[in-house]
């Protein structure tokens, strides 16, 4: 039996997001999978893993920049878009990096200091 999923499942692309109580995104990553299992291994467990790491190396701050809500009310959330292919999704992810980005420049945040 192959691991690979049946050849009629449309891949999307999921975003996962890792947000304060407040849904300030302290991180987020976006890959394309065929479903939310999958989705969970491919895109949401990386970036568990990516978080832990720019906690330990001070890269990110163990609060949220925005309201200061502390890690251990941080939350992950998967989801999947409208998107097929990450080539699709870039503009739309790219302005939405743009926004985020501003949004720590206003409020002199950390986060994506990695």
């Amino acid at each position: 039996m192959s691991d690979r999923p049946p050849t009629n499942v449309m891949r999307r692309v999921w975003i996962a997001q890792c947000l304060c109580p407040a849904r300030h995104a302290i991180a987020a990553t976006a890959g394309e999978a065929a479903s939310e299992a999958e989705a969970v291994g491919a895109v949401e467990r990386p970036l568990r893993i990516e978080v832990e790491a720019m906690l330990r190396a001070g890269t990110i701050d163990p609060w949220c920049d925005i309201c200061r809500a502390p890690r251990a009310l941080w939350a992950f959330e998967l989801g999947r878009t409208k998107f097929t292919t990450m080539a699709e999704a870039r503009p739309a992810l790219e302005r939405s990096a743009d926004e985020q980005a501003l949004t720590r420049a206003v409020l002199g945040g950390s986060q994506g200091r990695a």
